[in-house]
């Protein structure tokens, strides 16, 4: 009896084996890569301790258009989720917001707390799922605070651009200014 060799059995299937698993390791480094660096809770908690409330802000029609004009780019939602710290005397003392954002292919969610008189007080990154090479580090992070809407808040103005990160910089930038941009509506609600 003589036996022929087909795709599915003899030589070939081992290949096909050994194909997936070459398939599957190089998919692992990327995968591994993608970091939570610390959950909403632990922002919220550094931000405003137990003193805060959770409150939305709906956007009118009219209200998203000049926020969009405002930073220079479209706004997907006209729903927010808007965290207002106070002290113990209930007065406001920040205006915090969560944003996940798509930076390349993958999406990147920072935590932004402004200031009663709408300056940056913090800014966190609570996870990022490009490759590590692309996150934007603590130090350029820290370049944020202290600003405010009048600020151009563009990398390589205003900001400086990081090399291999542009896409990271530019949405974190974004975010910023959309931070901003919200909390004159906030300090309606």
């Amino acid at each position: 009896m003589h036996r022929t060799l087909s795709k599915s059995h003899g030589l070939f299937a081992p290949r096909r084996w050994l194909a997936g698993l070459l398939l599957v390791s190089l998919a692992l480094p990327a995968a591994a890569q993608a970091r939570v660096y610390t959950t909403p809770e632990q922002a919220l908690e550094q931000a405003f301790g137990k003193n805060y409330e959770k409150k939305r802000l709906h956007l009118y029609p009219a209200q998203k258009e000049a926020i969009e004009k405002k930073i220079g780019r479209d706004v997907k939602s006209r729903l927010y989720t808007v965290y207002v710290g106070f002290d113990a005397n209930k007065r406001t003392t920040g205006y915090g917001f969560f944003h996940t954002e798509r930076v390349r292919t993958k999406e990147q969610t920072l935590f932004i707390v402004v200031t009663p008189d709408e300056k940056i007080r913090d800014v966190v990154l609570i996870s990022f799922y490009e490759p590590d090479d692309y996150a934007p580090t603590d130090r350029w992070l820290k370049l944020l605070l202290g600003k405010s809407k009048s600020d151009a808040l563009t990398p390589g103005v205003d900001l400086p651009a990081i090399s291999g990160a542009t896409l990271t910089t530019r949405s974190s930038a974004d975010t910023a200014k959309l931070a901003l941009a919200l909390t004159v509506y906030a300090k309606q609600l």
